[in-house]
């Protein structure tokens, strides 16, 4: 028997490995799509809602969202990047260093999300306009209150000795949610961005 025929003998195709990598994969995207079409369908009346008015004639408005809106997209999808690169590390490529790389990509990236909220909270406040009036900015509040309650339960993973699969349930379902919420997000804050500069 030739090297290659006994190599292939090791590895026969229908081996649980095998069967279990497309499987995975498959229930990963089933759910992604999911939710991005509930929380989709959820929020597409806010695409209806008008533009906020320019601030109280203050003539702040070139200070605050012309400036530094692009900061705003910067961290956020910088964030947005590193949040789904760390969750592709956890769910597909676990290595040896996997569970460090995971950290490193997920704790970056939730710091670059909480700089893009403070960035944009900062940038509607020189505007001049009133905050929370509109369904992206809501979200992104609560986007960045989700991505420290997703953190916190991450860290308590492996530092809490109870309901451990319970903990571990809800980080990653937390985690899948957020990155669904962010995606939605980010298409709102750029039909609010260009209903606003296109005035």
């Amino acid at each position: 028997m030739s090297p290659l025929q006994m190599n292939r003998r090791k590895k026969p195709a229908n081996s649980p490995r095998a069967a279990s990598l497309p499987h995975g994969w498959g229930k990963g995207i089933f759910s992604g799509i999911l939710m991005a079409v509930v929380l989709t369908l959820v929020c597409c009346p806010a695409l209806a809602l008008p533009a906020p008015a320019l601030g109280g004639g203050s003539g702040q408005f070139d200070q605050g969202i012309p400036v530094y809106w692009p900061y705003h997209v910067l961290f956020i999808s910088m964030g947005l990047i590193l949040l789904v690169a760390g969750f592709l590390i956890a769910r597909f490529h676990k290595t040896r260093n996997w569970y460090k790389t995971h950290v490193i990509l997920e704790v970056t990236g939730g710091a670059c999300m909480i700089a893009g909220l403070v960035i944009g909270i900062s940038m509607v406040a020189l505007s001049g306009f009133p905050h929370l009036k509109n369904i992206h900015e809501i979200l992104g509040v609560a986007i960045g209150t989700l991505v420290i309650i997703t953190l916190l339960i991450g860290y308590c993973i492996k530092r809490v000795t109870t309901s451990k699969k319970v903990v571990r349930m809800s980080h990653r379902w937390l985690g899948r949610i957020l990155i669904v919420l962010i995606g939605i997000n980010i298409i709102l804050g750029l039909v609010f961005l260009a209903a606003i500069l296109g005035r």
